[in-house]
């Protein structure tokens, strides 16, 4: 893939984080954490894609995402949580199970410098069950059109983009990253995530205004 292309692939989630920053005062906070997650994605691309890119910040940029998986993974749940999807007892034995499994990868590689790999199944996994059980629940709303519920979008894409992820996972588990049908899954991964992004960015503009109390 064209490498100017696969930039700007990456960097489609400029479109959520920017609408997000926009509507930020005009949502409630029980959202915010989603807008924050989208911002964070922005930033880590951003980084990596940043023509000003040094050579330091190349050595440790797995790194990088492995802190950056950890702290998704964190807001995503506090995200579920404040919005009544998962119980604090839930969020936090979620929270305490990961970093166990982010020490053991880290000493199972022998670095802190290559992806964590079973920790991104971890993280992919619940994220992706947890999306799967709101995306049910949106069935029983039926005070608006489901393309009109915010939930409906985030949790529809969140499957996708989560789904996805672990078949990456699987190709790292199954060592099939070098063969042709690796390297074809991860250009369609590309796009997989550049598409995420802009459905991400309807369930921000879907989000209702909050009510004035004024």
């Amino acid at each position: 893939m064209n490498k100017v292309i696969e930039n700007i692939l990456s960097l489609m989630c400029f479109l959520p984080a920017c609408l997000g920053i926009f509507k930020y005062k005009r949502i409630e906070k029980k959202l915010h954490p989603f807008i924050f997650m989208m911002i964070l994605d922005f930033l880590i691309e951003f980084t990596f894609n940043s023509v000003l890119k040094f050579s330091v910040t190349r050595y440790f940029n797995q790194l990088i995402v492995n802190l950056y998986m950890l702290l998704n993974f964190s807001i995503f749940l506090y995200l579920v949580f404040i919005n009544g999807f998962i119980s604090k007892k839930l969020m936090l034995i979620f929270i305490s199970i990961s970093v166990p499994i982010a020490v053991f990868n880290a000493i199972y590689n022998g670095t802190i410098l290559t992806t964590f790999f079973y920790l991104l199944s971890f993280v992919s996994t619940v994220m992706l069950f947890i999306s799967i059980d709101i995306l049910s629940k949106q069935i029983l709303v039926i005070n608006k059109r489901m393309t009109d519920n915010c939930w409906f979008w985030i949790s529809s894409f969140s499957i996708l983009y989560n789904g996805f992820t672990l078949l990456i996972f699987g190709l790292y588990f199954f060592s099939l990253f070098n063969t042709p049908d690796g390297r074809t899954t991860f250009i369609i991964h590309h796009f997989v995530n550049a598409t995420c992004y802009v459905f991400f960015a309807i369930g921000i503009f879907k989000i209702p205004e909050k009510i004035s109390t004024l």
